[in-house]
């Protein structure tokens, strides 16, 4: 009723009924709903690429969605630098910056040399194309090694997006680091980055002799332009973050503190956004409890806090989309860990698909039980490649067997 009567009104106001249509056309293309199912499928085409990745992924896109900024850590080798530049091979008219972090780099180096036409007129400026201060998206390698005076450039860049009091138009800085700063003076660094996850060496040997036998190469099919992305932000700060919501993050912090885990209000408060963008990407209108689980990137100190972390926001009431999820999850993750060994996989191969089978049916059974039509579009693809999973044992099976395919 109200589409039609917008266009009613058009109508009237003089406008051609083709105009109007092709005005609600040019909305649904380039709108808020594109924008999120473009986001959604550079998520996923980045997973399908990058396995075991999937956390850092999510990790990533959060910090994108909110307006923090993400740190990757972990060892050498583990393709922290190589998420960061797939998830912008899809922004193509985004400014990408990228470096290894030194104790001997200079303020030169990170934000361009002087511009020579200045200093003639005895001025001086730096010539910052190409560099930090110039781009919407930087990726710093060993983001802690730098010397006081660059990092605290940096930490002007990150969190008032100034350099030398001028504004810059940086959206979105990743940082790497094989080890987390231990000195005083790195700290402040450290809490600019919102975002935090761990990446590891990839432990399925399946996975591990897959990548080794051809390497992954992402090439995305789906493109996204900083205006995009823009209006994408806007809609996130347009998420409602309900009492029920805030209360359960209070209990959160009580509990973390308990534990000898705080955060700064600060940090809350930023992290209040990165659950609005974790809705945003579910199409939910308001934050709801699931999404609370985007809180493990945003509350650990150290790696060792993280299982504390999880811990307690385990304890959230949990909905039956996170119940599902994580079931189908354990499942997958069964499958992904199958033995190489060709007469090991055989021996387990009955088990493990009576285990997809039953995950399969308990989760029907669950939705069943009644959930809403966006929760269940929300475990949708999970279920997917629970199905593909069973296929594939199936198939085995009937091979083993000689029953045919």
């Amino acid at each position: 009723m109200a589409a039609a009567s917008e266009s009613n009104l058009a109508i009237a106001r003089g406008l051609e009924p083709e105009a109007v249509a092709m005005a609600a056309a040019l909305k649904e293309a380039f709108g808020p709903e594109a924008a999120r199912q473009k986001f959604l499928g550079i998520g996923a085409e980045l997973r399908a690429t990058y396995v075991e990745r999937e956390s850092a992924v999510e990790c990533i896109q959060l910090a994108a969605l909110s307006g923090g900024h993400a740190l990757l850590v972990g060892p050498p080798g583990t393709g922290k630098s190589a998420l960061f530049f797939g998830f912008l091979r899809s922004f193509t008219d985004a400014r990408q910056f990228q470096t290894l972090v030194t104790k001997f780099g200079t303020e030169d180096e990170y934000f361009g040399p002087p511009k020579l036409s200045a200093l003639k007129n005895d001025r001086w400026e730096r010539n910052l194309e190409g560099r930090l201060a110039a781009v919407e998206c930087a990726f710093l390698d060993e983001v802690f090694k730098g010397s006081d005076s660059v990092l605290n450039a940096f930490l002007s860049a990150m969190n008032e997006r100034l350099y030398k009091g001028q504004q810059i138009p940086l959206r979105l800085l990743v940082g790497a680091s094989n080890e987390l700063p231990e000195e005083e003076i790195l700290a402040a660094i450290y809490d600019r980055f919102l975002l935090r996850d761990v990446v590891e060496y990839i432990e399925s040997e399946a996975v591990w002799m897959r990548v080794v036998k051809k390497a992954p190469v992402f090439t995305p099919s789906i493109q996204i332009s900083l205006a995009e992305w823009q209006g994408a932000c806007a809609d996130v700060g347009k998420v409602d973050v309900p009492d029920r919501v805030v209360a359960e993050m209070l209990r959160v912090k009580k509990a973390l503190k308990d534990v000898g885990i705080i955060a700064s209000d600060r940090r809350w408060i930023a992290l209040t956004r990165v659950l609005q963008a974790a809705a945003w990407l579910d199409g939910c209108p308001a934050v709801e409890l699931d999404h609370l689980a985007a809180l493990r990137f945003g509350l650990w100190q150290k790696p060792d806090d993280r299982a504390q972390v999880k811990a307690v926001l385990a304890t959230i009431d949990q909905s039956v989309v996170v119940r599902c999820t994580e079931t189908i999850d354990n499942a997958l993750r069964a499958y992904a860990n199958r033995p190489v060994d060709p007469g090991e996989y055989q021996r387990i191969l009955p088990e493990l698909a009576a285990q997809m089978q039953d995950t399969a049916r308990n989760v029907t059974s669950q939705l069943k039980a009644g959930v809403t039509r966006r929760a269940s579009a929300r475990i949708q693809p999970k279920m997917d490649e629970l199905r593909d999973a069973y296929a594939s044992l199936k198939a085995d099976l009937a091979k083993r067997f000689d029953l045919g395919t």
